[in-house]
């Protein structure tokens, strides 16, 4: 659960409580009490805009960052991730990206939900109930050699996550969240 404060600009303030792996805190002003605010759903654009995010704790020994934003449409089927946000090759000093800005840095981005755009994805469930998002941020020893050196549909989750497999993740974050649609 992530505990935000009222200033939209300090997106790593008052962390009450946080889902990590390793010393990496990943937090988002877009998330309150563990639920996706109305204002960060079905964004419109081209791209779209993806959440702010922010992070902390990012090994010194970090070569690389990557970042993970999935879905399971089936919570009971853990084989078939629908990925809203790929990002790869990301500076180790980088600790935020800014509410629209996941398309606007010096790292890569990958195919989106639907495999048709390189962009992010806002969550934007068409059914009722709590559906439930995670993003990890990975601290990498090295960005790994087999992801191209641009922005392309061909890095789906499958592919960035086999990629992952081939350096060592020194630590990483996760932050889970639901989008609540009623």
């Amino acid at each position: 659960m992530i505990h935000c404060s009222d200033d939209a600009e300090d997106v790593t303030d008052d962390i009450i409580d946080d889902s990590t792996n390793g010393d990496l805190v990943v937090s988002s002003i877009a998330i309150v009490n563990g639920e996706l605010l109305d204002a960060f759903k079905c964004e419109q654009g081209d791209p779209e805009a993806s959440i702010p995010l922010a992070w902390t704790g990012v090994p010194s020994n970090a070569g690389s960052l990557a970042i993970t934003m999935i879905h399971y449409a089936n919570p009971d089927d853990q084989t078939k991730a629908s990925s809203y946000l790929l990002l790869w090759d990301i500076d180790p000093s980088v600790t935020n990206i800014a509410h629209g800005a996941a398309d606007d840095g010096d790292w890569f981005m990958g195919s989106d939900k639907d495999g048709v755009a390189i962009s992010y994805t806002s969550p934007c469930s068409p059914s009722s109930g709590s559906h439930e998002y995670e993003i990890t941020v990975y601290a990498l020893s090295e960005t790994p050699s087999s992801l191209p050196s641009e922005s392309t549909l061909a890095v789906d989750y499958s592919t960035l996550t086999t990629a992952l497999s081939t350096v060592d993740v020194i630590s990483s974050g996760t932050l889970t969240f639901n989008d609540v649609t009623e």
